[in-house]
C-alpha cells in the first residue's frame, strides 16, 4: 500500500519530507523517497535517471525544475508520460512541491531539483 508523502517545506538546497530533511535531489514515489540519485547529465532529466519508477502505477507526475528552472526535461520523458496518459506538471520547484502536496491521489510521483 502506498504510503502518503507530504512535503513539509523546500528553500534552495533543502526539502521536508514527512519530516526527514534532504540535501539533494529526491524523487517521492508512492513508496518511497529516493534521494542522493544523480541524473546522467547534469541539468537535464532523461528516463535512464527514472528507472525506479514503476509507470504502471503514476496517475500523476510533479517535476520541480530548480529554484531558476535550470533542470531541463528530455522530450523523450514528457513523450512517455503522454503516451500513458499520466497528468503531469515541469515548474520550478517552489510552485511544483505546492502543486504536489494540492494533489491528493496516492500513486504520484515528485521529481525536485532542489538547487538551481
Amino acid at each position: 500500500m502506498p504510503v502518503s508523502f507530504v512535503i513539509d517545506s523546500y528553500e534552495f538546497g533543502s526539502i521536508i519530507v514527512n519530516g526527514v530533511k534532504y540535501n539533494s535531489d529526491v524523487i517521492i514515489t508512492p513508496n518511497e523517497v529516493v534521494s542522493d540519485w544523480w541524473r546522467k547529465e547534469s541539468h537535464v532529466l532523461s528516463l535512464e535517471d527514472l528507472e525506479m519508477i514503476n509507470w504502471k502505477e503514476v496517475n500523476s507526475v510533479f517535476i520541480g525544475t530548480g529554484e531558476t528552472s535550470k533542470m531541463k526535461v528530455a522530450s523523450e520523458v514528457i513523450e512517455l508520460m503522454e503516451k500513458r496518459r499520466i497528468p503531469f506538471i515541469i515548474m520550478r520547484t517552489a510552485v511544483a512541491t505546492r502543486e504536489y502536496n494540492r494533489f491528493v491521489h496516492s500513486n504520484k510521483v515528485g521529481i525536485f531539483h532542489i538547487t538551481c
